[in-house]
């Protein structure tokens, strides 16, 4: 038999319903001020991306702005992004060269786009016929205390300068002699058994250092240089095998970085002897490959005909170097 409920039962059920929903609101009350005033949520503005520390390094002081140069080709009108450190710029040195050779077509124009890529403060030394000797007076007479020279058909890691600068802070506090710093070198023997490292793991006592694609000179260095090659002006060797000579004779305390971290790009810069060299192989991480992926625009290069460095006497320009539209 089933029992009905009587009056008394429909006044409790009542009850329990209003107490129901005063409990369901007090709830969502006390939900939706904590999501509001205590834990606010992360607003992400469309467009803007925030900026990344650079934890991957151990040394903050020398990596401060190691990301800045993957903004360096954003439009940058609408965001307010800050400028790379000084030491960055200058990768850890008074004055950065690049050798320019004139006549090198389209060299110039896609350094400039590496440097800027890198937020990078180079001057491209640029001349007729460009001799290295040339920039060591330049630096002896600005009295740079140390200068970073790079030739014109280079590529970058992308984490070059802060290697070059834990390179040379390692060399500052373990070896208060030293002439020149190679961080770039076409020689695997560099980082061999016969180059113990110097406290940081990338640097190493020189063996045959050959190629000048990119080394750090300190003022001292580039005296005992430029007054060398003054003396012995009619040498007729290649100036890299003169180097490797004066650093086998103990007359130039030199250092290698490796893997080095400025290479020849041969397939972007056809080089003159057309050799291939076995260090290419330890290029990782290049800096131009990330700028033609960071800006897709780059992937289409042609280079453009560098004419403010154009030979008078080359009069008559192929109807393909004046052609600058890109390719499709």
């Amino acid at each position: 038999m089933v029992s009905i409920p009587g009056p008394g039962s429909a006044w409790w059920y009542g009850r329990a319903i209003r107490l129901y929903f005063l409990f369901s609101l007090t709830i969502s009350a006390l939900w939706i001020a904590k999501l509001l005033y205590i834990n606010p949520p992360a607003i992400i503005v469309q467009g803007i991306k925030p900026i990344r520390s650079p934890n991957e390094f151990a040394s903050p002081q020398l990596d401060n702005s190691i990301n800045q140069h993957r903004n360096a080709l954003v439009d940058e009108s609408s965001i307010n992004l800050a400028g790379p450190s000084p030491e960055y710029a200058l990768a850890f040195t008074d004055h950065i060269y690049c050798v320019n050779e004139v006549n090198k077509i389209g060299r110039k124009s896609r350094m400039s786009e590496l440097f800027r890529y890198m937020h990078l403060q180079v001057e491209m030394f640029s001349k007729k016929k460009v001799r290295h000797l040339d920039i060591w007076r330049d630096m002896i007479n600005n009295g740079y205390e140390r200068a970073l020279i790079i030739e014109d058909d280079i590529d970058f890691e992308i984490n070059a300068v802060s290697v070059i600068g834990k390179a040379i802070k390692s060399l500052n506090s373990t070896s208060t002699n030293w002439d020149i710093l190679y961080v770039g070198h076409c020689s695997m023997e560099e980082g061999g058994t016969k180059s113990p490292k110097l406290g940081f793991s990338r640097l190493h006592k020189s063996v045959h250092p050959f190629c000048t694609s990119g080394y750090v000179l300190n003022l001292n260095g580039a005296k005992k240089l430029y007054a060398y090659f003054v003396k012995n002006s009619l040498q007729t060797h290649a100036l890299d095998v003169q180097l490797v000579a004066l650093i086998k004779r103990n007359l130039l305390k030199s250092f290698s970085v490796h893997p080095p971290v400025v290479y020849q790009r041969r397939d972007l810069y056809p080089s003159d002897d057309g050799f291939e060299l076995k260090v290419v192989q330890l290029f990782k991480n290049s800096a131009w490959d990330e700028a033609v992926a960071f800006v897709p625009e780059l992937t289409n290069w042609l280079d453009p005909l560098d004419s403010e460095y154009l030979d008078p006497a080359f009069k008559h320009i192929p109807s393909w170097m004046e052609n600058t539209n890109r390719v499709n």
